[in-house]
């Protein structure tokens, strides 16, 4: 751990069910080369010296089960396990009163759970970013945009086509500065089960939140191409 550094801990939101990978078991605990996807999420995490500490939040029914697997693994950053909500929103809250119980830290980020392939370069990078740009509220691994993208209204109709340019498509984690996200999540429940990530809260309450530069290999899986794609990635960094 780099101890001169800013204190960096991570909810990872990992309660969800994921009915689109059509498996038999939440897609979280679905294996990828034999080990279960949440587990190679939290080994990523926590081989990283700039994350300090980790809050898993999984499926009420789960986190019994969950803890004992962390505990077997000895995956020593995951400082709580906790149950999620029923909107990820709710589930990420959960994660950081857990943390706040702990105490206070720097910088807080939410990772998805489903998003086993995130590297220790790119958590750097954002940190990074957060550190050397201090009127920066957060900071929003992406990449750019390969598509055209189009706006339409309700009947499919094409009403605009966005600059390609501009747009960019988020990733995790998304790191913030400790309060500013307590903040934004100390919001009603109805502006958080209406926010798509955890960087539109954070925005609407004013902040500024900048992108850095992603990895096309740090996608989220959601269905079974998305598994193969995982797997093949995987076995190409083994070599």
């Amino acid at each position: 751990m780099d101890c001169s550094g800013p204190r960096l801990a991570l909810v990872v939101a990992a309660a969800g069910y994921g009915a689109r990978l059509g498996s038999e078991v939440p897609k979280q605990y679905v294996p990828l080369l034999g080990i279960p996807m949440l587990q190679r999420t939290l080994a990523a995490l926590s081989t990283c010296d700039r994350v300090d500490a980790l809050a898993v939040v999984v499926n009420p029914q789960d986190v019994d089960y969950c803890r004992e697997e962390i505990r077997m693994e000895s995956i020593e950053k995951v400082v709580r396990v906790v149950a999620g909500g029923e909107e990820r929103a709710m589930s990420v809250r959960n994660g950081l009163w857990a943390l706040s119980v702990i105490g206070t830290w720097d910088f807080v980020g939410v990772h998805d759970g489903a998003r086993p392939l995130v590297t220790c370069q790119e958590i750097g990078r954002a940190v990074d970013s957060l550190v050397n740009v201090p009127t920066l509220d957060g900071v929003v691994l992406a990449v750019r945009s390969p598509d055209t993208v189009k706006i339409v209204d309700k009947a499919g109709l094409i009403t605009s086509t966005p600059d390609r340019r501009t747009l960019w498509r988020a990733q995790t984690p998304q790191i913030f500065r400790w309060q500013v996200l307590m903040d934004a999540y100390a919001q009603p429940d109805g502006v958080l089960v209406g926010a798509t990530d955890d960087s539109a809260l954070v925005e609407r309450l004013g902040g500024k939140v900048a992108v850095v530069e992603g990895s096309t290999e740090n996608f989220k899986i959601t269905d079974r191409a998305d598994l193969r794609h995982a797997e093949q990635i995987l076995a190409e960094r083994r070599r």
